[in-house]
């Protein structure tokens, strides 16, 4: 947990720092569901067999100016939040993807990679480096993006060496966060003359 304890969270370009306590937070994938109620009154739930990354904050832990900064966060509805840790570790995966050519690659639409084009949109430096294109699993042999660009706006990876032929490959890498969406979780309020309401936690949902 420690690759996420210390975070930019924001506007993307404009974030707020954040340096937590890692107990603070849980991190799981969650699976995206649909909710419809019918004209009889019935609830009807579908769940799909996709997931998207979630972090739990609780506010437990936190300062009271942290607390402040995430409340302030919660007013921010035009846009989705930046979510980048701070540390340098970066998160590096390898993926299948479907060239469109010998010589163009567009890269799967995903959390960090929508992330890194609202970075770049924003005027900010992206947050996703590419690594590699290669013609196996493995990630080894030629590596067909060396000299090569990415452009973050449109997800495309132009290659420095041509495929040989049209087939899957494999695109390594790596990234420094998300794009996410933050609601509040456990909110407790107290009726009286005057109504509190306690927030314990919030909620990061991938996009």
């Amino acid at each position: 947990m420690a690759w996420y304890s210390q975070f930019y969270l924001g506007r993307p370009g404009s974030e707020l720092t954040f340096d937590i306590n890692p107990n603070t937070l849980e991190i799981r994938p969650a699976q995206i569901s649909a909710k419809k109620r019918t004209i009889s009154g019935h609830l009807r739930k579908w769940v799909f067999r996709t997931s998207f990354p979630t972090i739990s904050l609780q506010s437990n832990y936190f300062t009271f100016a942290e607390y402040c900064a995430m409340q302030s966060l919660l007013s921010v509805t035009d846009t989705m939040l930046s979510f980048k840790v701070r540390d340098g570790d970066l998160q590096t995966i390898r993926e299948i993807c479907y060239q469109t050519d010998s010589m163009t690659v567009p890269i799967r639409e995903n959390s960090a990679t929508l992330l890194s084009a609202a970075l770049v949109a924003a005027g900010a430096a992206g947050s996703l480096t590419i690594n590699g294109i290669y013609d196996n699993a493995a990630g080894t042999g030629t590596n067909y993006y060396s000299g090569g660009s990415y452009a973050d706006a449109t997800g495309i990876i132009t290659l420095g060496t041509p495929l040989p032929t049209v087939f899957p490959c494999y695109c390594t890498y790596s990234y420094s966060g998300w794009l996410v969406e933050m609601s509040e979780i456990g909110g407790q309020f107290i009726g009286g003359q005057v109504d509190v309401g306690q927030v314990s936690g919030w909620s990061l949902q991938g996009a």
